[in-house]
């Protein structure tokens, strides 16, 4: 049962993203032919999935876990992300969440995106890797800026610290993917630690 932090109504108004989805980026498409040019800038990413569009109750359920402190609200979260896994087939055992910088984390008290992963990985039976990726440099908010500043923005901003990934598959979590450059990448980093394929997983995907 979900419960009162996103309960049954506002669950039936969530818009789940429809097929056709684009195979990499999983944007909606007009076709399943569609290239929505996203493999030009999404390289070290494999494949990028959504649970729901950015809009209604999830919207607001996202802006209350992330800037209001809800963080009850990862269980819920988590499960429309662990319910697009298992609709995609699950492509990895190793899970990690994108990191904030350590001074956001300091004003905000919490990583968000570390809390979906923890929910998401109790769901599914997921371990995280031996290591931590980090961010190695503050980088501004990305919201309002076009894909290329968004790319440019966060290049070489994450790294791998741990041990070799020995080209096993993970999972990449995050609460809200745009363009996909801040998971293009973390996905960088993992690759250049020797991970395998990386699948970035958001709870919803804003459309641009």
């Amino acid at each position: 049962m979900v419960g009162s932090w996103l309960c049954g109504p506002c669950r039936s108004r969530i818009r789940r993203l429809e097929e056709p989805l684009c195979r990499r980026c999983g944007a909606e498409v007009e076709s399943a032919r569609t290239d929505c040019g996203c493999r030009s800038r999404l390289k070290a990413l494999s494949r990028l999935r959504s649970a729901a569009a950015y809009e209604g109750p999830v919207e607001v359920a996202l802006q209350r876990f992330k800037y209001h402190g809800w963080r009850r609200l990862a269980g819920p979260l988590a499960l429309l992300m662990a319910e697009r896994l298992v609709l995609e087939g699950l492509p990895a055992r190793w899970a990690i969440a994108v990191p904030l910088h350590s001074s956001r984390q300091r004003q905000r008290g919490f990583n968000q995106s570390e809390l979906l992963m923890r929910e998401l990985s109790k769901r599914l039976a997921l371990s995280r890797p031996p290591g931590e990726l980090v961010r190695t440099r503050p980088t501004p908010p990305q919201v309002g800026h076009d894909r290329r500043w968004r790319l440019d923005n966060v290049r070489d901003a994450f790294e791998w610290r741990g041990a070799h990934l020995e080209a096993r598959p993970i999972l990449l979590i995050d609460d809200v993917a745009t363009t996909g450059a801040t998971l293009e990448a973390c996905a960088a980093a993992l690759r250049a630690g020797g991970s395998g394929p990386v699948m970035g997983v958001s709870v919803a995907r804003v459309n641009v």
